[in-house]
């Protein structure tokens, strides 16, 4: 029961927030992210859909706002373009491109 009943407090204070912060912006579009330790992470994720247990980042929808949850020290990393080779750069030169006249 003492565990229902935090499932249901964090649940209740989320919908809180986002109650709080709608009356405040009604007309904005808003995206709260937390970044959590281990800990407080792995609460809050219990509180939700089993398959985002397996994730370090997740997020949940309350009356069309987002929470996006991070775990700390969470590293991303960015996809930076592929640098073409040499070769690649010389041969880009000669692609045949399509004639606008036909």
């Amino acid at each position: 029961m003492g565990e229902n009943k935090e499932n249901s407090s964090l649940i209740e204070n989320l919908a809180i927030v986002t109650d709080a912060i709608q009356n405040i912006f009604p007309k904005g579009k808003i995206i709260c992210v937390y970044e959590l330790n281990e800990t407080e992470f792995k609460m809050v994720q219990n509180n939700f859909r089993l398959i985002d247990s397996q994730h370090e980042r997740f997020s949940i929808d309350m009356s069309g706002m987002e929470h996006v949850f991070i775990l700390e020290n969470l590293k991303i990393v960015e996809n930076k373009p592929k640098k073409k080779t040499i070769k690649e750069r010389l041969f880009s030169w000669f692609k045949s491109s399509s004639s606008p006249v036909k």
